[in-house]
């Protein structure tokens, strides 16, 4: 594997290349780093960098200037693949790492000051790369980053091969815990099952422990890991018992806006009962709250659950209407309130939905990170008709953005809405 770095301070380089694997495959010829300058075709006393067209601050590297480099690597590296190394660009992981180290040739392309002209990017590169959500000082941090993880990849580079593939996030799982001598140790003490000797154990065990460390602290890995029936459902098991349970969902037809923004009153829809339990029951929602002020609508509420729990019309304890065991019937959002008071002893805190955009909106994950750390009840209000009155989302404590695809129309039944809102927020992914 042939690195051609194009640096301002190439003596970044010298050090880090000294020492460790990397230096060892430069000694074995398994990687060379061709290093370049820009300093170096530059003519007289030019500068590389330039102010910007359009009058915003800090300097950029100037396209005239940079592309001399680049034109003279490409010319001795024909075949070469060119990355720019940029915050805009492409998350580096460990897949796009295994892309690369199939490749024989990376040029890697520093950036400085506030950035490269953008004809550079747009006439050279062949993938703009980030090392993660952050900014740094210039590129070659980053391509130091590059160069060491790529090069782990290529064969002979770590000693053993087994080591690579058990690295972590090798099939997008993190490494389990590791021990070595002394057996005990200030009374901590090695798992048994390590320094058993039965291999076939250990690698279960290890595995094990794998699957539980990727699902406490990177949960998200687990969408692209391979796992197996029996592991998907043993991580799903160990995940419902650590969900709390201090989440409830009203579904409010009453105030309500019309078409007209007028306050109004909404007539029960026999699908939402069933249908918002099942979701509720599916997230692990503790309660469904149904309020309606008028006392005939909540009767007909009342006699659909009668039907649903007379023992004649119930299958088995996992049927789809088992699901409406967590439905209370009440007048208002008021009433629903009182109700979780008398359990958690506080009052809730309120998550509003909406169809529309509004400035004070929060995202899932910033939702999901509160409900997190937050051991209160939470309420989620979902409205009926046109939406909740602005009195309603005036008074609550956050309100979700809303749900939809990037077309103007947004007119999901509220059924749907609770479900993929509840799915973003507790959905399980792996």
């Amino acid at each position: 594997m042939i690195f051609n770095v194009l640096t301002v301070f190439r003596d970044i380089f010298r050090t880090p290349l000294k020492y460790g694997i990397l230096s060892k495959a430069i000694k074995a010829n398994k990687v060379k780093v061709n290093l370049y300058s820009y300093s170096d075709f530059l003519k007289n006393n030019e500068r590389l960098d330039d102010g910007q067209y359009g009058g915003s601050s800090g300097m950029i590297i100037a396209y005239d200037k940079a592309s001399r480099a680049i034109d003279t690597i490409k010319r001795n590296n024909p075949e070469t693949l060119i990355i720019f190394l940029s915050p805009k660009g492409q998350l580096l992981d460990n897949k796009l790492v295994s892309h690369l180290a199939k490749a024989k040739n990376l040029t890697l392309v520093c950036g400085r000051y506030e950035g490269f002209d953008q004809r550079l990017v747009e006439n050279y590169a062949d993938l703009e790369l980030s090392v993660g959500d952050y900014v740094m000082s210039g590129g070659e941090i980053a391509a130091l980053t590059v160069i060491d993880s790529v090069s782990r990849m290529i064969d002979g580079v770590v000693g053993k091969k087994e080591s690579v593939e058990k690295d972590t996030f090798q099939n997008s799982l993190l490494k389990n815990a590791v021990y070595t001598r002394p057996a005990v140790f200030k009374k901590k003490k090695v798992p048994k099952i390590l320094i058993s000797g039965n291999h076939t154990r250990i690698k279960k065990f290890n595995r094990d422990l794998s699957l539980i460390e990727t699902l406490k602290k990177r949960e998200d890995l687990l969408e692209d890991a391979h796992l197996d029936i029996t592991e998907r459902e043993k991580l799903k098991e160990i995940k419902a018992q650590k969900v709390k349970s201090n989440l409830y969902l009203a579904l409010v037809h009453h105030p309500i806006n019309n078409v007209n923004g007028e306050v109004i009153k909404t007539s029960l829809t026999n699908l939402d009962i069933q249908d918002i339990a099942r979701s509720c029951k599916t997230y692990g929602i503790k309660k469904y709250f149904i309020t309606h002020p008028v006392k005939e609508q909540r009767a007909l509420a009342e006699s659909v659950l009668n039907y649903w729990n007379n023992n004649q019309n119930k299958r088995n304890e996992n049927s789809k209407h088992n699901a409406i065991n967590l439905i209370e019937i009440k007048k208002s959002i008021n009433e629903a309130i009182k109700s979780i008071k008398l359990v958690h002893k506080k009052r809730p805190k309120i998550v509003a939905t909406d169809a529309r955009i509004m400035h004070n909106m929060v995202n899932y994950s910033q939702l999901r990170d509160i409900i997190k750390v937050d051991n209160g009840p939470f309420l989620f209000l979902f409205g009926t008709g046109w939406g909740l009155t602005k009195e309603v989302l005036d008074s609550a404590d956050y309100i979700v953005k809303p749900v939809g695809s990037y077309h103007q129309y947004n007119h999901l039944s509220v059924r749907s809405a609770v479900a993929i809102v509840l799915d973003r927020l507790f959905g399980c992914n792996f």
